[in-house]
């Protein structure tokens, strides 16, 4: 299904296994390749430590980035296709919080607001971590999260490093 006319959303993207950087670059270039969606604005690349519920750095720390693209897919098509990515760059699920060579969650399609068993927009987590609050800031400095309010804002309380890489 697709929408009738296209969208912005905001998507995170991680990887702290292997070629952290490589494999971004390689993701967001998948991204541009979906019919549907095209790529507006990418951040630069920041890091974040990892975390596990038994204790912080645990797993090698995160590359991050922040991409906002186009798409006239919906959200649950541009979720298929985000998984699709992941599963294409090696993404293994079996630990929750474990490492990954990919990572990709949507953290906001426009406005919409939707939470049921295979999406919940905006993400449930995004306006509490740095290390999608500072790379989105970067890209969309007047970026609101609905419901959370400006993520400039947001970014002054939320928990967590976030530091851009050189």
């Amino acid at each position: 299904m697709r929408l009738l006319a296209e969208h912005r959303a905001v998507l995170s993207l991680g990887s702290n296994l292997g070629d952290r950087v490589g494999t971004l670059d390689r993701a967001v270039r998948a991204l541009d390749a979906i019919d549907g969606v095209r790529v507006l604005e990418r951040s630069s690349t920041w890091e974040s430590p990892s975390w596990h519920p038994d204790g912080e750095g645990l797993s090698p720390d995160y590359a991050n980035i922040v991409v906002v693209v186009g798409t006239v897919l919906d959200a649950l098509d541009l979720l298929d296709a985000v998984h699709a990515i992941e599963d294409a760059l090696g993404r293994v699920r079996e630990e929750r919080y474990g490492s990954r060579t990919i990572d990709i969650d949507i953290v906001a399609i426009g406005q919409l607001e939707r939470a049921d068993d295979a999406l919940i927009l905006p993400h449930p987590r995004a306006h509490e971590r740095q290390f999608v609050l500072q790379p989105w800031l970067e890209v969309e400095p007047h970026a609101t999260i609905p419901g959370r309010g400006a993520i400039a804002e947001l970014a002054d309380y939320a928990d967590g490093d976030a530091w851009r890489l050189p």
